[in-house]
């Protein structure tokens, strides 16, 4: 799996590797000769002799001066454009100051972008933030409306590298280098999208320097497959595990069923459905694979009374699945308060069981066992108890803070999802919009839980599931609008995807 890093992290392996004796001047060269090894690879393969690169003040604009003599002194055509005006930070102004004088140094746009064949952006790099100003705005549009191909410097301007966020205005490139590793922000929408290919280059941070105390990791497809837990060939039904799963009310009956044929679709041996008579009869009919238990009802919700005969399941269950379509009531709220207090096993909480814990959230203080949280942005927003734009800005940042206060693991939702405990975390690039429909949170919390019935680690088991269930949405999306693709028909691809990563 490749490891990312915020852009905090990445400042801090530029001062460690300064500690260690590889300055950040030294830095710049290697960044600057990276980036024009690449360009001029490009340049090779499809017959391009000149270039522009568009120049920042600070030290994302000194890349771009130290690969501008590398490309002249290799015969390319290089103009620079300084676009915000003169370099102001130590390092750039020194990298500036070296240019050759075969590098043509300009300040008219159209003049600079004249015949070029590639436009190299080296203006702002991972310290931006925000919106663009007009005049760069109108710099970058201008770009993207060219036939020359398009390279960005570690990032592109007008994207955040922090959280993804991007400019409407913001450079579109078509190949984008960036140094040492991955920055957060290059895979997370919008800003992925104006990224085109990713290439990264090493720039020599010295091994001393790149330690994590937060270490974040891409999921890919050989991550879910050591994750799953192995499948003994002569194995029953109780080899696979057992789910309690505390799902449905009157008033929702579809996110039982979903959330159950997540589970089972997902490999566990046997899932109980303990819900009201309501979902019962309407379920039973048509899902014949779960064992049913009926809950004492609360106005057509799960009413507390039956708080000490679930704790007692949970002795002989290997996780315990709730909050799918529960509703939230106060009876809700102090069910899910004695269940966390009390269980025996694993407890991944989702939908409503989050509403009804957020009004109580210090009770996580209390957890017998793991506790598991799969909020979508307005649910964690209600976890952390601030604004749902402040968990849009940092989704990252919002679920580990969760995650650290109270010990738990979060699978934090949305179009790239972050699977986060402690230790680290795991991001899920595997969004698709055929999943923006009712039910598939449900579907994703039957998986989670069944993989952690099944004895899978239990962060691990939050990345297999979404990526699993991303995956699959992808698949059917390959003969399919995802406009039309509902979430019993993501059900039934599981298996296949399953089986491709199985024999991978």
């Amino acid at each position: 799996m490749q490891t990312i890093l915020t852009t905090e992290q990445m400042k801090n392996c530029e001062q460690r590797s300064a500690g260690c004796g590889t300055s950040l001047a030294q830095l710049m060269d290697n960044a600057g000769e990276a980036l024009a090894r690449t360009v001029l690879e490009r340049c090779m393969k499809n017959d391009l002799h000149s270039c522009t690169i568009l120049a920042g003040k600070g030290n994302n604009g000194g890349d771009g001066f130290v690969a501008a003599n590398h490309l002249s002194f290799a015969g390319v055509k290089v103009k620079v454009l300084l676009c915000c005006g003169q370099p102001n930070t130590e390092l750039a102004i020194a990298a500036f100051e070296k240019l050759d004088k075969s590098v043509a140094v300009m300040t008219d746009l159209q003049a600079a972008l004249d015949g070029c064949d590639v436009i190299i952006d080296c203006v702002f790099g991972t310290g931006f933030k925000g919106t663009l100003r007009s005049e760069q705005a109108k710099i970058f549009s201008t770009a993207n409306e060219t036939s020359a191909l398009r390279i960005a410097c570690d990032i592109p301007s007008g994207c955040d590298a922090s959280n993804g966020k991007a400019d409407p205005c913001a450079f579109k490139a078509d190949l984008t280098v960036t140094f040492h590793a991955k920055k957060l922000g290059l895979l997370l929408s919008p800003a992925k999208y104006s990224c085109g290919e990713i290439l990264t280059a090493d720039i020599a941070i010295p091994e001393k320097a790149r330690q994590s105390d937060f270490p974040i990791t891409v999921c890919d497809a050989h991550f879910v497959k050591g994750s799953l837990p192995y499948r003994t060939p002569y194995g029953h039904k109780g080899t696979f595990g057992k789910l309690v799963a505390v799902c449905g009310s009157d008033a929702y009956i579809g996110a039982a069923g979903l959330s159950a044929l997540g589970a089972l679709r997902t490999g566990v041996g046997l899932c109980e459905l303990c819900t009201t008579d309501r979902v019962i009869s309407s379920l039973s009919g048509s899902l014949l694979e779960c064992i049913y238990t009926r809950l004492e009802s609360d106005g057509g919700s799960a009413a507390h009374t039956n708080a000490d005969m679930l704790i007692e399941k949970t002795k002989n269950a290997g996780c315990l699945l709730v909050g799918c379509g529960i509703g939230h009531t106060g009876q809700t709220e102090m069910l899910i308060s004695q269940i966390v207090r009390e269980s025996h096993c694993p407890v991944v909480i989702d939908a409503d069981g989050i509403n009804s814990l957020a009004v109580n959230i210090d009770v996580l203080q209390k957890k017998k066992s793991d506790v598991i949280l799969t909020p979508h942005p307005k649910e964690l927003s209600r976890l952390c108890r601030c604004e749902l734009s402040q968990v849009l800005d940092d989704p990252l940042g919002c679920a580990k803070q969760i995650a650290d206060k109270y010990g738990i693991t979060v699978l934090a939702k949305g179009s790239e999802t972050f699977a986060v405990d402690r230790s680290g975390c795991v991001l899920v690039d595997a969004g698709n919009t055929a999943l923006s429909k009712g039910g598939s949170g449900d579907i994703l919390a039957g998986m989670t839980a069944s993989l952690i019935a099944q004895g899978c680690d239990i962060k691990a088991a939050c990345a297999a599931a979404s990526f699993i269930l991303g995956t699959s949405a992808r698949t059917l999306c390959k003969d399919a609008s995802p406009r039309g693709i509902l979430p019993t028909d993501v059900l039934r691809e599981i298996p296949h995807t399953l089986k491709v990563i199985e024999e991978m």
